[in-house]
């Protein structure tokens, strides 16, 4: 079955407009604008001072801002006030694990704080899941696993996306008999439950030797992980994020 049929490309227009990363070490905002950029989402960098993000926020349309912080400085949080005030999610990365600090952020209108240093792979995923709420669970979910490496291509992918969609909304299922998970993929992709059950096989194979379960399971499997430790790994990931 043909991976073309199901792929859907992550585009700034459902984003409506661009990321905005707001930090003075060129090292990490490049570094975050071209793992944006490389998952389909337009995204830029300035300095951190307020000037300078009121300047672009004025430039053009922003989705988003990531922004990080040490402490919680009144202007700061009244600019974060105003930028949810008019749709615009902001990101916070805080230099502090003080959950007081944390709670002026979000009280401020903060979509989302980390406590910095944080994993780029895991901001990354945090950033896209939460910047794109309004998109189904389905496709936040092939989102996720894909900027985790399990590539597109192979009809596994969709198949394990579905299955986690399933297991969050019934949890209860993983722990029966996975062949009615399998059936119901089948009959949402017009295929049988027996390759579905093989396509996800060759999925956990294909992660084993590219990294993409070690990323999914933070390092825990080292071997190949079956179905339904794949989903719950991904059910698990996806609740936390």
């Amino acid at each position: 079955m043909g991976y073309k049929q199901y792929h859907r490309p992550f585009s700034t227009d459902e984003m409506n407009g661009h990321l905005l990363i707001c930090d003075n070490s060129p090292g990490l905002g490049r570094l975050l604008s071209r793992r944006f950029m490389n998952m389909g989402i337009m995204a830029e960098c300035c300095k951190s001072s307020l000037s300078s993000i009121k300047s672009r926020i004025s430039e053009g349309k922003i989705c988003g801002i990531i922004l990080f912080a040490f402490r919680p400085d009144e202007k700061l949080l009244d600019l974060i006030r105003q930028l949810s005030e008019n749709g615009i999610s902001v990101f916070a990365g805080l230099y502090t694990s003080s959950a007081s600090v944390h709670d002026c952020f979000r009280r401020a209108g903060a979509e989302k704080c980390f406590i910095m240093p944080y994993p780029v792979s895991s901001l990354c995923c945090t950033v896209m899941l939460y910047a794109d709420k309004g998109k189904s669970l389905l496709s936040r979910l092939e989102l996720l696993i894909e900027e985790l490496g399990f590539p597109r291509r192979l009809s596994g992918f969709y198949y394990l996306a579905k299955a986690a969609e399933i297991a969050l909304d019934s949890p209860e299922r993983l722990w029966g008999s996975m062949n009615g998970i399998y059936e119901e993929i089948a009959q949402t992709y017009s295929t049988k439950a027996s390759l579905v059950e093989r396509a996800m096989r060759n999925l956990a194979d294909h992660a084993l030797k590219s990294g993409a379960s070690a990323r999914l399971t933070e390092h825990r499997l080292t071997e190949k992980p079956t179905n339904t430790e794949l989903i719950c790994a991904l059910c698990d990931l996806f609740s936390r994020l």
